[in-house]
């Protein structure tokens, strides 16, 4: 596995000369087991739960209490020595573990941070009272969101320079597109067709897949020989299904598979006019970035993340919709089909605004804020970990 923001962020902080190491909770294992990451070199750790997983409490509160309680913190404390780690970095805050984990880092003297990839929900008001302590007890907090750093200042007065605003990174080398003639031979594309792609994890409610396909249904009236097509898989592909079995949606093309080959992937953006991202919350997606980077106008909603990319409007690459409008996510997409010189400009401007997000620039931008709290900066023959956490 590669790609993402997760990955993105191994990359950016090997670059700013840290040594990052990930860790994992995951039932597959029953000891801590290192591996290493093919792609980027970075020590990978899969630990066990402290309890087996099991069926959800009936109560919110229970059921926080009940992650609590499984956090294998000292399994996370073997790693932590292990690795000589000198920060804690933890994906999301709004989750059972961020607390977990400031409290094991208070306890090792270690500064805690956490970035915000979309997770604006608290579980339960026990978790709200105890993430009130907790967020102020933490280093940091990494917040690409406007709208999210407006959110944790109302929910928990939390903010100045404890949260800081770094985006999710690019490989812009990487994502650039080829010949677009040449991508729809390869894929078995019409020369003449408006193509639009998206891709990322099958998620209805968040992505707003159900919006999109409402959407498509629209568009194809009006464009007929317009094709959408759609890459990933997830814990709704059922759901999915259904939907785009309720009536008939010509053009829709659905690759349902967790794509990792980013060659496959961006093939498909070379050959594409437009990208489309119908999300009801996002963090800072990276999806669209890519798209953009392959020189793609976007017609984007305005959930969570998605205006901060596109703060400019059109100079931002970008066209934006509001969410839970099919109408309107529809009418932008006819608007590109229509108007070859704006989706020109848009390609054009949404390249320039991705190059913003490049890992060297996001890489020394986490960096500066690890090594805020950290003793000393790091240094090439004694490269400090810092450490991101991901569920398995």
């Amino acid at each position: 596995m590669t790609g993402g923001w997760l990955f993105g962020y191994v990359a950016g902080l090997f670059q700013a000369g840290w040594r990052p190491v990930i860790v994992c909770v995951s039932s597959t294992v029953s000891e801590p087991t290192r591996m290493v990451h093919a792609g980027t070199g970075a020590h990978l750790w899969a630990v066990p739960p402290l309890r087996p997983g099991g069926p959800a409490e009936a109560s919110p509160n229970r059921e926080s209490v009940r992650r609590w309680k499984s956090a294998p913190l000292r399994a996370w404390a073997h790693v932590l020595k292990e690795e000589r780690c000198r920060a804690i970095l933890v994906q999301e805050y709004e989750y059972a573990r961020f607390d977990s984990l400031v409290t094991l880092g208070l306890r090792m003297g270690l500064p805690t941070y956490a970035t915000f990839q979309g997770g604006d929900v608290t579980a339960s008001p026990v978790e709200g009272l105890a993430r009130r302590l907790t967020l102020r007890l933490a280093a940091g907090l990494i917040v690409p969101s406007a709208r999210e750093r407006e959110r944790l200042k109302k929910r928990y007065g939390v903010s100045g320079a404890k949260v800081v605003s770094v985006p999710n990174p690019l490989d812009t080398d990487e994502w650039r597109a080829g010949d677009r003639a040449v991508a729809r031979a390869e894929l078995g594309l019409p020369h003449d067709a408006f193509v639009v792609v998206t891709h990322g994890r099958i998620d209805v409610q968040r992505k707003g897949l159900d919006v999109l396909v409402a959407a498509w249904r629209r568009v194809v009236q009006t464009v007929p020989d317009a094709q959408l097509t759609l890459i990933g898989s997830g814990q709704d592909d059922d759901l999915l299904a259904d939907l785009i079995a309720e009536a008939p949606t010509p053009g829709l093309t659905w690759i349902r598979d967790y794509v990792t080959d980013r060659a496959f992937v961006r093939r498909w953006l070379s050959a594409a006019n437009a990208y489309v991202i119908a999300s009801r919350t996002e963090g800072l997606p990276v999806a669209p970035l890519e798209a953009m980077a392959c020189g793609l106008p976007v017609v984007a909603t305005d959930a969570h993340g998605l205006p901060d990319i596109f703060e400019n409007g059109r100079m931002s690459g970008g066209l934006l919709v509001p969410r839970e409008n099919p109408a309107a996510l529809a009418q932008a997409l006819e608007q590109l089909v229509d108007d070859m010189h704006l989706r020109c400009d848009l390609g054009r401007n949404a390249r320039l605004r991705a190059e913003h997000y490049g890992i060297p620039a996001v890489g020394a931008a986490l960096g500066k804020v690890l090594s805020r709290r950290t003793r000393g900066a790091p240094k090439a023959e004694d490269a400090p970990a810092s450490w991101a956490l991901r569920r398995a």
